[in-house]
């Protein structure tokens, strides 16, 4: 059987620097979940977070880690912006 490696990197700009530390903290927990055949590494530079993501996990595992990534970079948007606003 073939296994090929795929490779992701994912470069996101935030509105502020602490904004973007939040959203870092926020994906440590989420990134040890991630199965044996995967890698995970980010760098957070001022406001720019950067995801590199390497696996030889199907591209179904590889699409569902993805989009549990950014649904919590999306929930953690979420509630940073109404604590935020008050």
């Amino acid at each position: 059987m073939l296994v090929e490696k795929s490779d992701l990197v994912i470069t996101i700009e935030f509105i502020d620097s602490d904004f973007a530390q939040v959203i870092t903290k926020s994906l440590e927990p989420e990134n040890k979940l991630i199965d044996a055949n995967s890698s995970i590494k980010m760098r957070l530079a001022n406001q720019k977070l950067q995801i590199e993501f390497s696996s030889t996990s199907s591209l179904t595992t590889i699409r569902n880690t993805i989009d549990d990534i950014l649904s919590t970079i999306n929930t953690s948007e979420s509630i940073y912006k109404k604590v935020k606003s008050k």
